[in-house]
């Protein structure tokens, strides 16, 4: 659990909490609806989106399903509530992880690093699921472009306070940060390097590391931002 859980996600309010207390309900309806929805992330993660049940994931959270079905009435209004959950919470990580991170020589490795760890979560696998599970279920759909949106949206935002002011104001600013989490998510969303694989991600990684990190990388950054500028402007 991050610390933000009982306080509004400042980067992404404009995705409304799941767990959020109506009027007159206790603490602990908001400690049990966490519950479920973090044992509905754990189900995903292990299970995949075909297999998740409103009956796994109560028997995943320890209550009945009477209790789940109290807080969530359905299998639809329950992944409507996980997708908004694991969306705020991949935010929390990822400020939780970059918050006082030195602003030094080794900030932007550091920040490749910690993009990568956060690959190999539940959280991930579970957002990965409902991604693709996505693209042939309209219904589901509907719920997975705002949440995608919203995940954009705020990890950039979180990212400008973040950053050193140096990098944030750059104009390759974007192009940095996608180049990473694209390639990245790629990889883990995949996973098809086996032969060698710890060598061959590590040289990902360095290669990563280099390109946004070294005066020739940016220097093939801005070129390409500029001549997208030139493509526009023509």
């Amino acid at each position: 659990m991050t610390k933000n859980d009982d306080t509004e996600n400042r980067h992404i309010s404009n995705l409304p909490d799941p767990a959020a207390l109506t009027s007159g309900e206790f603490n602990r309806s908001r400690r049990t609806r966490l519950k479920i929805l973090d044992a509905g992330v754990a189900v995903l993660a292990r299970d995949g989106y075909k297999k998740l049940s409103t009956t796994g994931v109560a028997k995943e959270a320890g209550i009945t399903r009477a209790a789940m079905l109290y807080h969530f009435g359905s299998r639809a209004e329950l992944i409507e509530a996980i997708i908004r959950h694991v969306t705020r919470r991949r935010i929390d990580m990822y400020t939780d992880a970059m918050e006082g991170l030195p602003h030094d020589g080794d900030f932007l490795e550091r920040a490749v690093d910690i993009a990568w760890e956060q690959l190999q979560t539940p959280e991930f696998a579970a957002y990965t699921e409902l991604a693709l599970a996505s693209r042939t279920d309209e219904e589901l759909r509907s719920h997975m472009e705002p949440a995608l949106a919203a995940f954009d949206r705020s990890r950039r935002e979180a990212a400008q306070g973040l950053f050193p002011r140096y990098l944030s104001d750059s104009v390759e600013f974007d192009l940095r940060r996608d180049i990473v989490r694209f390639l990245l998510e790629g990889v883990a969303q995949q996973d098809g390097i086996t032969f060698n694989a710890e060598e061959r991600k590590g040289a990902l990684l360095r290669f990563l590391k280099l390109l946004i990190g070294t005066e020739e990388g940016v220097a093939l950054l801005r070129k390409a931002v500029g001549a997208g500028q030139e493509d526009d402007a023509a």
